[in-house]
């Protein structure tokens, strides 16, 4: 599993991904890249080590 982080309409959004790069779920939108990665980060504290990639 691995983390996608990415800009969409000039806003932050993240989705988990599994190795098979299907989505799994995925976060609202954010303004700020710093609250994307908190949300991430939250994510992140229930699955472990998940990297997260930056498209």
């Amino acid at each position: 599993m691995y983390f996608e982080k990415y800009q969409s309409s000039g806003q932050w959004r993240w989705r988990l991904k599994a190795a098979n790069h299907e989505i799994i779920t995925a976060g609202e939108s954010y303004w700020n890249e710093a609250d994307c990665d908190h949300a991430i980060n939250l994510v992140k504290g229930t699955t472990g080590s998940t990297p997260v990639y930056r498209r």
